[in-house]
């Protein structure tokens, strides 16, 4: 990693940077902000070690407000300080307190419940929108406010009529901000997805996150599964510039980082079920 990363040299303006950056980033209650960070850090760096800029987007369901707690010194990143960008609410600048010349920008983001049982994230942003909406009022709401709009994969989410709706979105999705999301916990060995193949196509993005399950210890996958993107980014307005990038973006980013395997994935979905069970036994939400 470049040691002009975060606080060092400033690039030309309108010059394009390799960013890394991973899409689909949870901080659930419970877990741990520091680790998440620095596994954050740890994994883009690896996956791609000349990136001039290492990026987190977090998808944060209404219930949770990990960003704001970020921010605003509720919540504390143990070995990490998180400070605001004065010109972009949507962005916080995460430095690694030990190695002061390293960090990353960590953005805000919302993950959306429409009617449809279909999930979408609102990337780079923020907003708080209402759960429960027709999908097609998200939509149009995230388009009118310029916001990038990604429809995730997930186990089971994109079959039967979901699937066909999906399908339906896909079909008119050509350059208006809308992008289907990979994930780590699509076992490397399953075949594409048929959407992403129409997708790719179409030049309609894929865009990769780790998408960390709400399970101990998940936060040390955040990170490693992601995208390149090389696009120009304003420094004083870094979610600003990766929002409008995304909502213009055609054709699909360099992917880095790997899925996980089939084992691990099978272990994390039993587990999940587990908590799931066990949560709603004791009255709670799972």
């Amino acid at each position: 990693m470049r040691a002009d990363f975060v606080h060092l040299d400033t690039p030309p303006p309108n010059a394009v940077l390799q960013i890394a950056v991973d899409t689909h980033v949870h901080l659930y209650p419970g877990a741990d902000a520091g680790r998440a960070l620095t596994a954050g850090f740890g994994n883009l760096t690896a996956a791609r070690q000349n990136a001039d800029r290492l990026m987190l987007v977090l998808t944060e369901t209404s219930r949770d407000c990990a960003f704001e707690d970020l921010a605003a010194g509720r919540r504390v990143a143990r070995g990490w300080s998180c400070d605001r960008v004065a010109a972009d609410p949507a962005a916080l600048r995460a430095t690694n307190l030990r190695k002061n010349s390293q960090g990353l920008l960590l953005l805000a983001g919302r993950q959306i419940q429409t009617r449809e049982g279909i999930e979408v994230l609102a990337l780079a942003t923020n907003e708080r929108f209402e759960d429960g909406l027709p999908i097609r009022t998200v939509l149009a709401q995230l388009h009118t406010r310029r916001i990038p709009a990604v429809l995730p994969w997930g186990v089971g989410k994109w079959l039967g009529r979901r699937g066909a709706e999906v399908e339906d979105l896909l079909a008119g999705a050509g350059g208006h901000g809308l992008m289907l999301g990979d994930n780590a916990g699509r076992p490397r060995i399953w075949r594409t997805p048929s959407l992403f193949l129409q997708a790719m196509r179409d030049g309609v993005p894929v865009l990769p996150g780790s998408d960390p399950l709400p399970l101990p210890g998940a936060e040390e996958g955040i990170g490693a599964f992601g995208c390149q993107i090389d696009a120009p980014l304003d420094e004083t307005r870094p979610a600003s510039s990766l929002r409008e990038h995304l909502f213009t973006l055609r054709g699909q980013p360099v992917q880095i980082g790997k899925r996980r395997g089939l084992p691990a994935v099978v272990s994390e979905q039993i587990a999940l079920r587990r908590r799931r069970i066990r949560t709603t036994r004791a009255g709670g939400i799972s």
